[in-house]
């Protein structure tokens, strides 16, 4: 039965207004190889290269001669050739070749914008360069911890970044949107919300129940009981860390078995998100068949299952305010509630001090 396709929404509210004195994830750090990558962030065009140090850059995408796409160049000489005209430009973004004019150069420029890799990740600050602290990225330490074999993936969302962020903060979603994660813990377990600075948790715990069918399958703990515990770390602007724990019941935590997970949302523009994820295993490590299963598994939760979802919430919203909207307001909307509202007095004081 066909139930129909809500349209796109036409966005008629005022444009964006982002956190930019923060670090955004802008790729996995193994996908940036030698082909440089066209990416938009913040609604900016960003072009992402490594010279031959390999030494990770970024610096805007569009080309001020006419337009075209430094992202879609190449590398020559340690400088980013414009793939329209063969003008290049240095990692500070500074034109400093020109094949026409005899070679007189341009004074031009495109932004430039700190990046670093940490984490196995590559990441992007979009705001005052001199106020670029590594110590601020998030803790990811695990991800290029050789304990945890991973399993990783990258798409662009339909769809607000926020509403992905209360997606991961929200975790009573997956019991209808997620058949094979339906569990009673995400509907009747204990929930616990809290606040430490501009950090927000999410806590979600079941003792002595069954798991879902398919993390019990990961585990391998299918009708086997377990205590069950997960907690969620929202950095902002939308960069979240799910801790899933489960062991026989009397476990204590850091005796359980742990899957733990990155969801980083990097808004593309108001309306499209990139979505970084990765999720962690230490048993299995070298079984290649698991590894392709359990990736499968999980990109169609979050890519056929999530994503439409908030697609069509995104649709719907046509653009307007999320709190104008006046949502109805569950237990379970306490992390995210928190997490809105500590990114809008961010960006606020961000705006003020500008």
């Amino acid at each position: 039965m066909n139930q129909g396709t809500i349209p796109p929404a036409t966005r008629t509210a005022e444009p964006e207004v982002y956190l930019r004195n923060c670090w955004y994830v802008a790729g996995w750090s193994a996908d940036l190889a030698d082909a440089p990558i066209a990416r938009t962030f913040l609604d900016e065009p960003v072009a992402l290269f490594r010279d031959s140090s390999g030494t990770a850059h970024a610096i805007g995408g569009r080309c001020p001669h006419r337009f075209a796409s430094l992202g879609h160049g190449i590398v020559v000489n340690d400088q980013l050739q414009c793939p329209y005209h063969g003008l290049r430009f240095n990692t500070k973004g500074a034109c400093a070749f020109n094949p026409h004019e005899k070679g007189v150069v341009p004074k031009v420029s495109v932004p430039s914008y700190p990046l670093t890799e940490k984490h196995a990740l590559l990441w992007i600050w979009m705001g005052e360069a001199a106020r670029a602290d590594e110590a601020l990225i998030p803790d990811f330490a695990w991800l290029s911890d050789p304990q945890w074999a991973l399993v990783r993936g990258a798409t662009v969302a339909e769809g607000h970044y926020e509403l992905y962020a209360d997606n991961i903060l929200d975790l009573s979603h997956a019991s209808f949107v997620h058949p094979a994660l339906a569990a009673d813990v995400w509907t009747i377990g204990d929930r616990a919300f809290r606040q430490e600075d501009d950090t927000v948790w999410a806590e979600f715990s079941q003792p002595d129940d069954y798991l879902s069918e398919g993390i019990s399958a990961i585990l391998g703990t299918a009708g086997q009981k377990q205590d069950f515990w997960c907690g969620v770390r929202w950095n902002a602007p939308a960069t979240l860390f799910l801790d899933f724990r489960a062991g026989t019941p009397g476990t204590p935590l850091e005796g359980m078995r742990a899957l733990p997970s990155l969801h980083a949302f990097t808004p593309e523009t108001a309306g499209s998100t990139h979505y970084f994820w990765a999720t962690g295993r230490d048993f299995a490590q070298d079984d290649a068949a698991f590894s392709a299963a359990m990736h499968s598994s999980l990109e169609m939760a979050f890519e056929q299952e999530d994503m439409p979802v908030i697609r069509d919430v995104h649709r719907l919203m046509a653009g307007r305010d999320f709190w104008d909207l006046k949502p109805v307001i569950l237990t379970g909307d306490a992390g995210g509630v928190r997490a809105r509202r500590v990114l809008r007095r961010l960006i606020q004081e961000e705006q003020a001090s500008a």
